[in-house]
């Protein structure tokens, strides 16, 4: 699968200063390899983070064999001390996409003390759910004035790096449906684009978790038939998301779960996921690997050791030939909802 930019997802920091109901966080994972959502490590938390100098190490190594973008993830990564240093550094080495996503708690603290972000920066991706006060609190387990600190760092962020595209990543569920409406009408002027997701469900632990998909999951193609009824056309754009745009110019992106690339080490995985085989992941620890193996049951390579020896770039490339470059495109949802003995009509109408 050849994309037009391939980039990375490189978790900076293990650790998010918010506790969202839909967020995997550490549950699920080995007790002693917890992590944030996007923090896939394969060694103990105690054993530390990578240093800054590893992760540069890390992203030539990316860039060397073909990656020309990273995304900054975590965890929030503003709580990073550095984020900003692997920024700028990222840009140095030739990187020609370098995004962060945060949860946009700590945005306007850092604007008041540095005055803006990083000129570097392409992306700046805030998890935005709602415009609710209230509803934020009920996700994020944070008091709602958070939620307007959030929004006034985004403004913030408008008035001083004006020319940075904001994304907005929404989690779509079936509770907040009739909402969504209000939620793109009033995204306009905030954000340049939103990325509406679906809910991931991980090896189901209890009924209540797969009550909890079964009620909340909304699939992307309900999302496109909802707002195809209000007028928007959608085109398929790169990972197969369908996209569309308000009057205004807002891009909307539609995250298709049910299309993803895939390959042999996918058969059994317990996880419906959103994003298979297009990107490798950089956990805190410098654990390197192609998919959200939250088990750490999968084959990866353990980047430390590799920059310790000088071969991480060859085992990138090896590593490359047998997960990105030979999956291929599979229709997932239903196999998952197989597995997991949930019926495709509940999904579509929870109170059957």
């Amino acid at each position: 699968m050849q994309l037009e930019l391939r980039k990375a997802r490189i978790a900076v920091s293990p650790a998010c200063n918010l506790s969202c109901n839909y967020c995997d966080g550490p549950k699920g994972r080995q007790f002693d390899k917890p992590g944030a959502m996007e923090d896939f490590r394969s060694k103990p938390i105690e054993q530390g983070i990578v240093d800054t100098e590893s992760y540069m190490q890390i992203i030539q190594s990316l860039f060397d064999v073909g990656f020309r973008g990273v995304t900054l993830t975590g965890g929030e990564p503003f709580l990073n001390k550095d984020w900003d240093r692997i920024v700028r550094e990222a840009k140095e080495i030739g990187m020609e996409q370098i995004c962060v996503t945060t949860n946009g708690t700590l945005l306007s603290y850092y604007l008041e003390k540095y005055g803006r972000l990083p000129e570097e920066l392409t992306l700046l991706t805030v998890s935005f759910d709602t415009f609710s006060p209230k509803e934020f609190a009920s996700i994020s387990q944070a008091p709602e004035d958070k939620h307007r600190q959030i929004v006034e760092g985004i403004r913030m962020v408008r008035e001083k790096n004006p020319n940075l595209t904001i994304r907005a990543n929404k989690i779509t569920t079936r509770s907040g449906l009739d909402t969504l409406t209000d939620y793109i009408a009033k995204s306009d002027g905030l954000f340049d684009e939103i990325n509406l997701l679906n809910l991931i469900l991980k090896e189901p632990r209890s009924e209540e978790d797969k009550d909890f998909f079964r009620s909340e999951f909304v699939s992307p193609q309900e999302i496109i038939e909802l707002l195809s009824k209000q007028g928007y056309k959608f085109v398929m754009g790169e990972k197969y998301e369908p996209t569309t745009q308000t009057p205004s110019g807002l891009r909307i992106i539609i995250k298709d779960t049910d299309q993803t690339l895939r390959s042999s080490l996918c058969e059994g995985c317990p996880i419906y996921c959103q994003e298979g085989f297009y990107t490798m992941r950089v956990g805190t620890d410098g654990s390197i690997r192609p998919c959200i193996d939250y088990k750490d049951e999968l084959p990866y390579i353990d980047g430390v050791e590799e920059l310790r020896r000088g071969t991480l770039t060859d085992t990138l490339a090896s590593f490359m030939s047998v997960t990105l470059e030979s999956a291929s495109l599979q229709n997932t949802l239903g196999e998952f909802l197989t597995r997991y003995n949930i019926q495709q009509k509940d999904l579509s109408n929870p109170n059957k």
